[in-house]
């Protein structure tokens, strides 16, 4: 039901113009950034740290960049100590790296997603970069038409040298979903089936989320995004969608609740540097089947 919402890469133009930069497209180009932003006394990432999932983002791309889809597939699948992998060290050491190099903003731990700070932090300048969903390219422009029509920009997550990722794989959330009750009557069931496959998309829904600025996920909503005025960003969701390899759905998500919570409660930890990647894989492998 309803949209695609992978997590994109999202950077403030104006800003990038005034230290003569580009968005990055490796690793090494982040770094580099950070250190670019930093001399100019802005922050390099905006991070709402506090909500904890903001920062997962992060480990979720990494961690496919590096090892590929197969690695969080093994986690998924409970496989004893997947948590281990080389891959999965090595993740929690560029978060590390990128945290000790001040990449995030300063206080990201008391920073909530929930309350759109880290959005407010891109559009005003106190941040250049920002990895977040693509849900709140919407909720930044209703308060800022102007920013997301002449100085938000948007892109891929960078690629890591020697990765063994594609590219073009992404994460996020494929979609939201609707379940049918089993203690549904038949009757019942027939009518939420029928909704499902006649009532959710008919051609108003469908324009109606991409007037949001949203991307619907129906084959029919392509030819509707280049008469929308967020035809670039719209078209760039779609296409970003339809060519990955593998769309990884949100780690918290994926995982059962029992995982999910010492998840994101291990993330912020390691953020924090209170914990060494090594920790982090051994509390985790800790929840493997729970």
């Amino acid at each position: 039901m309803q949209t695609t919402q992978p997590i994109v890469m999202y950077y403030n133009k104006t800003l990038f113009d005034k230290a003569g930069a580009q968005p990055p497209s490796t690793w090494d180009d982040v770094m580099n950034l950070v250190d670019v932003f930093n001399s100019q006394g802005v922050a390099p990432f905006s991070l709402g740290g506090q909500s904890k999932w903001t920062s997962m983002m992060w480990l979720e791309y990494l961690l496919d960049r590096i090892g590929g889809p197969e690695v969080f597939d093994a986690i998924f699948a409970n496989k004893p100590d997947a948590w281990s992998d080389p891959a999965v060290i090595s993740t929690g050491q560029k978060v590390q790296e990128l945290v000790k190099a001040n990449g995030f903003i300063k206080g990201f731990s008391s920073i909530t997603a929930d309350t759109n700070a880290d959005q407010a932090l891109l559009y005003t300048g106190k941040a250049a970069m920002m990895l977040h969903g693509a849900w709140v390219y919407g909720a930044i422009k209703a308060p800022n038409p102007k920013f997301v029509a002449s100085g938000l920009g948007f892109g891929n997550f960078p690629t890591v040298p020697g990765g063994k990722g594609d590219p073009k794989n992404i994460v996020g959330n494929p979609t939201n979903y609707f379940s049918i009750s089993s203690k549904a009557t038949d009757e019942e069931k027939t009518v939420a089936k029928a909704y499902f496959t006649e009532g959710l998309f008919t051609d108003a829904v469908t324009d109606a989320f991409i007037q949001s600025g949203q991307v619907p996920i129906v084959k029919a909503a392509e030819p509707k995004l280049a008469s929308s005025p967020d035809a670039s960003f719209l078209q760039f969701v779609f296409n970003m969608a339809k060519a990955a390899p593998n769309f990884q759905q949100s780690w918290d998500q994926a995982l059962s609740p029992t995982q999910a919570t010492e998840l994101l409660n291990n993330i912020d930890q390691l953020f924090l540097l209170k914990i060494t990647p090594e920790q982090f894989a051994t509390a985790m492998n800790a929840t493997i089947g729970k």
